[in-house]
């Protein structure tokens, strides 16, 4: 066996209490039994890390095998998947009765022991109370020579139902400790309406059913295979979601028998033919060692027999050597498009999990580039073989593979070439434009003919495409880089948000020490403009995002101006625009000498400030501090100073630049300034110490945002603001100093280290 791996699996069939298998096969006539699948990952999902869709197989029942790092395990049986093939199957049985199908599904599903007792006596003729949920059911309607059909119907839903406690789970992947085993009793029924129903297929199948259950819950494996192998068949039609059910319980009768070369048969048939048990087959497929797998082999005689078990190797263990394995066996198996694009999957989301800006180790990122480049080749090579199976379908992996290097003229060709083999597919060419998209970013010249291009693949991706937003994530922050680098700062910043100034936009707190893009008012201005360039369609593309609405950028270039001092435009900006001017839950010119964010938010977060009536007054305060002198201006200028304070991180109005602006949150130097113009006008000896203390904290606020250090192994020392702790020092006299020494512990460690 071709790079075999020995890993463990999950293994449903090792225990006395291994009802898992039956729980796939219980749901033909019972009700709840669904184990859900164990995350691993929260709600990550694979589909965040690549840009290939696997449904372009168009194989939904396939889902639960399809690459998924982030789920333990396989899709598993999922009962859901297989309601409708269950319902279909009663539709036809009795489609004379005159029952519609959301009466019988009720019945089937979610109707109780005593609620199918009292519908049988109620059809019959019997005084029974109709049970809740069924007064206007359209079993009542149905006409009298159908009764009795009905009433067999109902009987073997109540043998399930009598079995179901042997099986049940109750909550997710929990069993009932005390979980009883059927009786006897229950498996007589089962053989004889098997028998008594012998000239009703349906019926008879479904009794024979029942009676495989029984045996594997009673543990009595080998009874069951023999049943089966008697009765192969009886259990084989006219349904096959019973049919393959039954081949389900047979392998984990078979694995508990040691016969594991059959049941790795039985398991590759059913991954093979019936998807809603596809997922589970492959988690319960696990060989122990060589000689069990030279057996299976043996076992296979014909070359599809051969090929199913690959393929289960394949997803297993090594989708690559099943490939191969499967080419030379059958080059045009239809089993090969799953492990294709499972593989594809796998290349891509190892690269997408290396993070940008993350130490990447240089073996792990070489192996990665030679596992596609392997599966590029192997592809491409069985794409051209004469009568493969779905060409197209190779030809869309290795066009996507090759756009994934920036390969453009390859990319080109082999999807063309899939979009001719599968026209009319709308999943197939959203598929198509993603992948050239992908391929002219990686190949990418900054000019009107490859811009006319993408614009045209991402604009008109399918909605239902699913990996729509991964593959515009992953071009857009292919192409930002390019747009900085070319000065198209603009552009750059609309495709990745955040870029100019290398600003994590998702994280809050973070400093960003020099001078940043967006804290020049013409940067926002050439922003609040491009959002009206929408001519071609690249200009959509550039502009198909959430971050950035022109209320929001008005708002931001109002605040800048603020920033700067410009108070007259601030204000004139939120009067004359759409600028968002919102409550601000505080009251941004309160400060403390031990300030405290939370209990100012709790105490005025009912204060009627806006954006715009702090930005208005701020102006007047500030035109006060210019035009006067004295105390009066120098309190001006104190409070101008606050309002910029609180404005940072600091402060408790944070929220005014928050995480919705790019500003720097933790620049104090323009409250200090207004400190010390506050410091040098103030007459009073209170108001001076007052402005002293203001000023220390701004100069706090300058010292943490020079120290930031986000690679910091530990926290660092913190800063004292020494130059206005020692002018504080000279105003010892003020009733105000002798209140920051009794509040404030820095300044009283600070003052007795002076001594």
């Amino acid at each position: 066996m071709t790079s075999r791996r020995s890993i463990a699996c999950f293994r449903r069939f090792t225990s006395a209490a291994a009802v898992t298998a039956g729980v796939a096969a219980a749901a033909v006539c019972v009700r709840g039994e669904r184990p859900a699948r164990a995350c691993s990952g929260g709600e990550v999902s694979i589909a965040e890390e690549t840009t290939f869709d696997p449904g372009v197989l168009d194989q939904p029942g396939l889902d639960g095998v399809f690459y998924e790092p982030f789920v333990a395990g396989f899709g598993g049986y999922q009962p859901d998947t297989d309601d409708d093939r269950v319902l279909a199957d009663w539709k036809g049985y009795l489609k004379d009765t005159g029952v519609g199908d959301a009466d019988w599904k009720a019945a089937l599903f979610t109707a109780s022991a005593q609620d199918l007792e009292a519908i049988r006596q109620h059809l019959l003729g019997k005084s029974v109370a109709v049970p809740k949920g069924f007064e206007t059911s359209s079993l009542w309607k149905a006409p009298a020579a159908a009764k009795a059909r009905l009433d067999a119907s109902l009987q073997i839903v109540q043998l399930a139902r009598a079995i179901e406690p042997s099986a049940a789970f109750f909550g997710e992947e929990v069993q009932q400790p005390d979980r009883p085993l059927p009786t006897a009793k229950l498996l007589q029924a089962a053989q004889a309406g098997a028998t008594k129903h012998a000239d009703d297929p349906f019926l008879a199948q479904r009794y024979a059913f029942q009676a495989v259950r029984v045996l594997f819950y009673q543990h009595d494996f080998a009874g069951l295979i023999a049943y089966v192998d008697k009765q192969a068949g009886l259990l084989a039609a006219p349904s096959q979601s019973l049919a393959w059910r039954t081949r389900y319980y047979l392998a984990g009768a078979l694995r508990q028998q040691k016969d594991l070369a059959r049941a790795t048969l039985e398991l590759a048939h059913i991954h093979a033919s019936y998807p809603p048990l596809a997922g589970a087959a492959a988690s319960d497929f696990h060989i122990d060692n060589d000689l069990d797998w030279r057996h299976a082999l043996d076992l296979a005689k014909t070359t599809r027999d051969k090929t199913e078990v690959w393929r289960l190797v394949g997803v297993k263990f090594d989708g690559i050597a099943a490939i191969r394995e499967i080419v030379k066996l059958d080059p045009k198996s239809d089993l090969l498009g799953l492990l294709v694009v499972r593989e594809v999957a796998k290349a891509e989301s190892a690269a997408g999990m290396l993070w940008p800006g993350s130490p990447q180790d240089a073996d792990t990122v070489a192996k990665i580039k030679k596992e596609s480049a392997d599966l590029e080749v192997l592809v491409t090579d069985l794409a051209n073989k004469p009568g493969v199976d779905r060409k197209w379908l190779l030809d869309l992996v290795a066009g996507h593979l090759a756009a994934r290097r920036g390969d453009l003229a390859t990319a080109r060709t082999r999807l063309q070439s899939a979009l001719a083999g599968r026209p009319h597919d709308a999943r197939v060419a959203s598929q198509a434009k993603a992948s050239l998209a992908l391929a002219l970013a990686r190949s990418w010249a900054i000019d009107a003919s490859h811009e006319s291009e993408l614009g045209r693949a991402m604009t008109s991706l399918d909605p239902k495409f699913d990996r729509a937003a991964t593959a515009k994530d992953q071009v857009r922050t292919t192409l930002a880089p390019l747009y900085m680098k070319a000065g198209k700062l603009v552009d750059a910043e609309y495709l990745s948000p955040g870029i100019v100034d290398n600003y994590k936009v998702d994280f809050v707190a973070e400093a960003h020490p020099g001078k940043l893009v967006w804290a020049g008012t013409s940067f926002i201005k050439d922003m609040i403009a491009r959002l009206d360039k929408t001519s071609t369609d690249f200009d959509h593309f550039v502009l198909d995002q959430q971050r950035f609405a022109k209320p929001k950028l008005q708002q931001e270039l109002a605040l800048r101006y603020l920033l700067d001092g410009d108070f007259a435009t601030a204000q004139q900006t939120f009067a004359t625009t759409a600028a968002l001017s919102e409550r601000l839950h505080t009251d941004p010119f309160v400060i403390h000498i031990r300030d405290c964010h939370d209990c100012d938010h709790d105490k005025y977060g009912n204060a009627p400030w806006t954006h715009a009536s702090f930005a208005q007054k701020m102006g007047e305060l500030a035109a006060k501090a210019q035009k006067g002198s004295g105390d009066d201006a120098a309190e001006a200028a104190l409070q101008v100073g606050v309002g910029y304070y609180n404005m940072t991180w600091y402060g408790n109005a944070r929220s005014i630049l928050g995480d919705d602006t790019h500003q720097d949150m933790f620049d104090a130097r323009v409250a200090l300034k207004w400190f010390q113009r506050a410091f040098d006008t103030a007459k009073s000896r209170e108001l001076k110490a007052k402005a002293a203390y203001f000023a220390a904290k701004a100069e706090l606020g300058d010292l943490l945002d020079v120290a930031y250090d986000p690679n910091r192994q530990q926290e660092p020392a913190a800063p004292v603001p020494a130059t206005w702790f020692g002018k504080l020092q000279g105003f010892k006299d003020t009733q105000y100093y002798k209140d920051v020494l009794k509040e404030c512990g820095t300044f009283q460690l600070w003052t007795q280290s002076r001594h």
